[in-house]
């Protein structure tokens, strides 16, 4: 097959010499090369993005589903609409009544830093949290706008919130950032502290507080669930 090659000067096609096909065989030889090594870097960067994003929610697992947007909405859809009702069933009881947080908050919060982060933190962690720190944000410094007292030090505030929407979200990235993403939660109901060793926060055995309160709500969450 002969090629040919336009001169601009004399404005007319000429041969390609020997060596120019040459040349030509292995630029496109290379970026050959380059295409097939870049994409299986991309496929196994892929899969371990697929992979970290596996995660466990209410004991069953899940995955985030990158290449295929429609399943990802659908499954994000279930799982934070499931999230919404888990928190109003238990926020609903009579000794939470005037509770700043509501369900479809936490849920967007949650959802917020799972699509910024990739980490899910389970509501009843959350609800957990936030009776130990403010009984639903009715108690202490600034409750309302700060429910999980995120920048509230035994020497000081040094974070102030808006808004209970604007705290609550400040939680989620906190936690997920900074805790989820180097320990699991059983580590932390061991030793509540995040990736740089600090803890969240220095009253004695708050771990055991947390951890059974947490499990205390996820029991009556189920409990009362099942009677509806």
């Amino acid at each position: 097959m002969r090629l040919y090659i336009f001169n601009h000067k004399s404005l007319s096609y000429d041969k390609i010499s020997l060596k120019q096909k040459l040349t030509l065989m292995l630029a496109i030889f290379s970026a050959c090369l380059m295409s097939f090594f870049f994409g299986t870097i991309m496929g196994t960067v892929k899969i371990k993005k697929n992979y970290q994003k596996n995660i466990t929610y209410n004991n069953v697992s899940y995955s985030k589903h990158d290449l295929n947007p429609e399943y990802d909405a659908a499954w994000k859809d279930s799982v934070f609409a499931d999230y919404e009702v888990r928190a109003n069933i238990y926020l609903s009881r009579p000794k939470f009544q005037g509770t700043p947080l509501k369900g479809d908050m936490m849920a967007l919060c949650a959802r917020n830093a799972y699509d910024s982060i990739g980490i899910l933190l389970p509501v009843e962690l959350a609800l957990s949290q936030a009776q130990w720190e403010s009984s639903m944000g009715r108690e202490g410094k600034s409750p309302k706008n700060n429910p999980f007292n995120i920048g509230e030090h035994d020497s000081g505030t040094v974070k102030y919130f808006k808004s209970t929407f604007d705290g609550t979200q400040a939680y989620y990235y906190w936690m997920c950032r900074t805790y989820l993403s180097c320990s699991t939660i059983d580590e932390l109901f061991g030793n509540f502290v995040n990736c740089n060793g600090k803890r969240y926060a220095t009253y004695p055995l708050y771990e055991e507080r947390v951890r059974n309160q947490y499990y205390a709500i996820k029991n009556w969450i189920n409990k009362n669930l099942k009677q509806k």
